[in-house]
C-alpha cells in the first residue's frame, strides 16, 4: 500500500511514494534519521583523530617536533585512511540514505546499512592497533612488497591483521553499495512496466534518453539518484580486485613462501585505489544535485547531456588506474605501458561527468534568487574546488608530467585539493544545511559559521598550494624529513594549518553549543535553511 510519510520534528521531507510492507514508513524515516546521525557522529570523531594525525606529520617535516621515523610512517598510514576512507567516505555513505530518502527513495532493509556501519567501525579499530600501537608503516596504500620488508619494525602478522581491517573497510563499502542499489532499484522508481530491466535503466537515466520505453510515474528519476547509482556499481566491482589482494597479502602473511607478482599487485591495488576516489566524489556529486536546487528554488538544469555523462562515468571509472602505475614499469613490459597508453585518454573522458554537473549547477544557479548562507556558501566553495582540483587532475593524468610530478610533494598537494577542498568543504556544507532537520533544531551562531568558512578556505588554500610549489620544486612525498631547501615553505604552511585548526575549533564550539539548545517546533528556522540568526 502506498503512503506518504509525515512530518516529524526532525524535518518534513518531500511527499514519498512506499511501496514496500515490510516496515511502516515513519518508522523507516526514523530508522534513517538516527542512523545517518550516527555515522555523521562517528565519522566526525575519525576526522578529529586523523586531522591530529595529518598535523604531527607536517610539524615532523617542518623539524618542530621529534617522532621516530619508523613512527612518522605508521601516523602517514593511518591517516590516510582515516580522513579519506573513515571521515570523508563514511560521512558521505551515511549521507546518502538521507539524500535518496529525501528525494523519495526511502531504505528497503537497514540489514546492509549496519553492516556497513559495523564493519567500518571494526576496520578502523584494527587499523588503529596495527599502526599507531603495532607499528605498521607502509603507508596507506601499503604498495606492495613493502609490508613484508619492514626492516624489522613490524611483523608479518601485524602485516596481515592490518590488511584483514582494511578488509573490512572493504567489506563495508561492499555492503554500502549492494544497500544503495537495492534502494535506487526499487518500486520508488514508480516504472510504468515494472520489471528488473526498466527499473536498472531508469536507475541509469535512460528514462531521459529513452522516455518512450522508459517511462516513470514519477515523471523522471531525480538527478541524485544517477550518481548513487553509478558510484554503487563502480565501487562494487572496484573493490573486489582489491579485496582479493588483501586476502593474498593475508595469506602471505602466513606462508613466507607466497609471494605475488609486484606489478600486479600494483593493478589489483590502483584498480581500487583511483575508483575509491569517486567513493566520495559522485556522492558528493549527487547531494549538490539536491541541495544547490533547493537553495536556488528551482530544478535542476541539466537532461540528457547529464545521462550521458553518467553512463560515461559509469563505464570509463573502471579504467582509469594504470595512469598511478605511468613509472612503475621495468625494460620489456609492454603490457603495463599498453595499459598506461590507453588509459590517459579513458582518464580524460571522466571530465566530461565533472565538467556537465559543474555546467549544470551554475546555469541552476544563474539568475536564481539564490540564498545565500554558511551551508550554501560551502557548498559553493566545494564547487570552485571541484573545478580547481578537476584542472590539476588533467596534469596529472598527463603521462608526459610524471617524470617531474611522480611521487613530489604536488600530488600531496593535489589529492588533498580534491579530497578535503571539494569533499571536505561539500561534507561542512551538508552538516550545516542537514543537521537542524536531522536534530530538529537550529544553528547557534550564523557568524561563527561564517568564520568556520573563511578560515577553512584560507587555511586550507595556503597549506595545499604550499605543498604543491614544493613539489614543482621537487620536494618528494612520503619523507619524514624534507630536505633543508624546503623547510621555509614548510613552515608558512604550518601558520596556514594553523588558522585551519582554529576555524575548526570555532566549528566545534557552534556545533557543541548547538547539541546542546532545545529542539524547536519550526525545523527551518536555521540560518541553513532560511531564518538567520
Amino acid at each position: 500500500m502506498s503512503t506518504t510519510i509525515p512530518p516529524i520534528a526532525a524535518g518534513a521531507p518531500e511527499a514519498l511514494p512506499y511501496d514496500d510492507a515490510r516496515m511502516p514508513l515513519p518508522l523507516v524515516q526514523a530508522r534513517t534519521r538516527r542512523f545517518v546521525l550516527r555515522v555523521i557522529w562517528s565519522s566526525t570523531a575519525f576526522l578529529v583523530v586523523s586531522g591530529v594525525l595529518g598535523l604531527l606529520l607536517r610539524l615532523r617535516q617542518g623539524q618542530v617536533i621529534e617522532l621516530g621515523d619508523n613512527f612518522w610512517y605508521a601516523v602517514m598510514t593511518a591517516h590516510g585512511l582515516g580522513a579519506f576512507i573513515a571521515w570523508a567516505g563514511f560521512f558521505l555513505m551515511g549521507i546518502t540514505f538521507w539524500v535518496l530518502m529525501k528525494v523519495g527513495f526511502p531504505v528497503r532493509s537497514f540489514v546492509l546499512p549496519e553492516l556497513m556501519y559495523w564493519s567500518m567501525m571494526a576496520g578502523v579499530v584494527g587499523i588503529v592497533l596495527t599502526t599507531l600501537l603495532s607499528g605498521f608503516g607502509g603507508s596507506w596504500v601499503f604498495l606492495y612488497p613493502l609490508p613484508f620488508f619492514s626492516a624489522g619494525q613490524w611483523s608479518n602478522t601485524v602485516t596481515g591483521i592490518f590488511a584483514g581491517s582494511v578488509l573490512l573497510a572493504g567489506v563495508s563499502i561492499l555492503a554500502y553499495c549492494a544497500a544503495v542499489l537495492q534502494t535506487c532499484i526499487s518500486p520508488a522508481l514508480q516504472a510504468r512496466k515494472d520489471t528488473l530491466g526498466q527499473r536498472v535503466g531508469l536507475t541509469f537515466g535512460f528514462g531521459l534518453l529513452f522516455p518512450s520505453r522508459f517511462k516513470t510515474d514519477r515523471g523522471r528519476v531525480p538527478y541524485p539518484v544517477l550518481p548513487f547509482a553509478v558510484n554503487a556499481v563502480d565501487m562494487f566491482l572496484a573493490t573486489l580486485p582489491f579485496a582479493a589482494l588483501l586476502v593474498l597479502n593475508i595469506v602471505q602473511s602466513v606462508n613466507n613462501g607466497f609471494s605475488i607478482n609486484v606489478l600486479l599487485a600494483g593493478n589489483m591495488l590502483w584498480a581500487f585505489g583511483h575508483p575509491v576516489v569517486y567513493l566520495l566524489l559522485f556522492p558528493a556529486a549527487a547531494t549538490y544535485y539536491y541541495l544547490v536546487p533547493r537553495y536556488a528554488g528551482r530544478d535542476l538544469v541539466a537532461g540528457k547531456a547529464v545521462a550521458v555523462a553518467w553512463l560515461i562515468a559509469l563505464t570509463m571509472n573502471l579504467f582509469v588506474w594504470a595512469h598511478h602505475l605511468y613509472m612503475n614499469y621495468p625494460d620489456g613490459e609492454n603490457v603495463q605501458q599498453t595499459l598506461g597508453t590507453i588509459m590517459q585518454p579513458t582518464t580524460y573522458a571522466l571530465v566530461l561527468p565533472s565538467a556537465l554537473s559543474l555546467f549544470s549547477i551554475a546555469a541552476t544557479i544563474y539568475k536564481s534568487n539564490f540564498q545565500w548562507n554558511v551551508a550554501s556558501k560551502f557548498l559553493i566553495a566545494g564547487i570552485i574546488s571541484w573545478l580547481v582540483a578537476g584542472l590539476q587532475g588533467i596534469i596529472n593524468a598527463t603521462a608526459a608530467f610524471q617524470e617531474t610530478l611522480h611521487n613530489t610533494l604536488w600530488i600531496v598537494g593535489h589529492f588533498h585539493n580534491m579530497a578535503f577542498l571539494n569533499m571536505g568543504l561539500l561534507i561542512f556544507g551538508a552538516m550545516y544545511a542537514f543537521l537542524p532537520e536531522l536534530m530538529g533544531r537550529g544553528w547557534w551562531n550564523e557568524r561563527l559559521g561564517s568564520i568556520h568558512l573563511w578560515g577553512t578556505i584560507v587555511g586550507a588554500y595556503g597549506w595545499v598550494t604550499c605543498q604543491m610549489i614544493q613539489g614543482l620544486e621537487g620536494a618528494p612525498r612520503r619523507w619524514a624529513v624534507l630536505p633543508d631547501q624546503y623547510l621555509t615553505l614548510t613552515h608558512v604552511s604550518l601558520g596556514f594549518l594553523a588558522l585551519l585548526v582554529a576555524a575548526q575549533l570555532v566549528f566545534a564550539y557552534n556545533l557543541w553549543t548547538t547539541l546542546r539548545r532545545s529542539p524547536f517546533d519550526d525545523p527551518t528556522a536555521s540560518f541553513a535553511g532560511g531564518t538567520q540568526r
